[in-house]
């Protein structure tokens, strides 16, 4: 193989990367805001201490007794966040070797 066909292997392996991790990134938020706006619809009725953010989409309730209904996951929202850090990480990399590529 040669070097040109090497490094551009390598750069459609990072583009097809950040690709994959973006996907990852979209399909846990459109979930997420699924999960806040169809099955969480009548949270608000119901609860005493309603709590809602944006990003990613949440509706949740803690009730009296310390429970908490309705809220993400810690792997849920690690992977929500890790996929969109190496989908940016990707990218970049991608991008730099094509703007090194171009000089």
């Amino acid at each position: 193989m040669r070097r040109t066909s090497t490094r551009q292997a390598q750069l459609n392996r990072l583009w097809g990367a950040a690709c994959a991790f973006a996907g990852v990134f979209f399909l846990v938020w459109a979930v997420s805001f699924v999960k806040a706006n169809v099955l969480n619809q009548g949270l608000r009725s119901r609860c005493e201490a309603f709590h809602a953010t944006r990003f990613p989409f949440e509706k949740s309730c803690i009730h009296g007794d310390g429970t908490v209904e309705g809220a993400n996951g810690l792997v849920f929202e690690g992977v929500f966040f890790c996929s969109m850090a190496a989908a940016v990480a990707c990218l970049t990399a991608a991008l730099a070797i094509e703007a090194t590529r171009r000089k």
